[in-house]
């Protein structure tokens, strides 16, 4: 199994890898990164054309590596997939599919995001699949920058204070960011939280397995 990983922050890198490493250690992995999308991206407020050129050159490197799926890391540009899948041959899996589709088993969804354009990508998918959810959502850009300055305990501490927020409203929480993911063994809920990257690797697996069999 090859796998082009798609990102828009290193952030991403370690617990996506770590997940692979777990899930199918046999799977060889292309890490394709542009740090200054997300940053273009923020700026602008809207994936502009230029972002969505910039952004298509990634995948164009994951195609030209003859892989067998391209998977996306950031939520943000997950929105995206659906538009450029029938340009590629190879199948594009947003970041948070795997992840979402488990949260739809219930009603009320708690998002926690430390990126502003996430939690729009992530309630169009969860609205399209299941109408008559209840979705609520807390974003904290702060959390993102203390991160990327190495400041992981500070990023750990408020990614746990909008937890416990949300807990007391919603059934399941959803860790939007991969880079968050580890935060949720630090806390105790009382409502199941999800992350991203141990779900994708394996509807990775399985999407290449069933692949595989369909051949046969």
């Amino acid at each position: 199994m090859k796998v082009a990983l798609v990102h828009a922050m290193k952030e991403s890198i370690q617990p996506i890898e770590e997940a692979f490493n777990e899930v199918a250690p046999d799977a060889e992995i292309i890490h394709l990164l542009d740090t200054g999308l997300l940053n273009r991206l923020e700026k602008q407020g809207e994936l502009t054309p230029a972002i969505i050129r910039s952004f298509t050159r990634l995948l164009d490197s994951a195609i030209d590596s003859d892989v067998d799926m391209i998977q996306l890391t950031c939520s943000a540009f997950n929105n995206l997939s659906g538009v450029l899948q029938p340009l590629y041959d190879a199948k594009i899996f947003r970041s948070d599919e795997a992840m979402l589709d488990e949260a739809l088993a219930y009603h009320r969804i708690g998002l926690i995001s430390t990126v502003q354009a996430t939690p729009l990508a992530l309630q169009d998918y969860l609205y399209k699949e299941k109408p008559n959810i209840h979705v609520e959502s807390l974003v904290n850009k702060i959390a993102l920058q203390l991160l990327k300055k190495g400041n992981t305990e500070e990023h750990d501490r408020l990614i746990s204070e909008m937890i416990l927020e949300l807990e007391k409203s919603v059934d399941v929480i959803v860790l939007s960011q991969y880079s968050m993911s580890h935060v949720a063994r630090q806390v105790d809920t009382s409502v199941p939280i999800l992350t991203g990257p141990i779900l994708t690797a394996k509807r990775c697996l399985d999407y290449f397995k069933d692949r595989l069999q369909a051949s046969k």
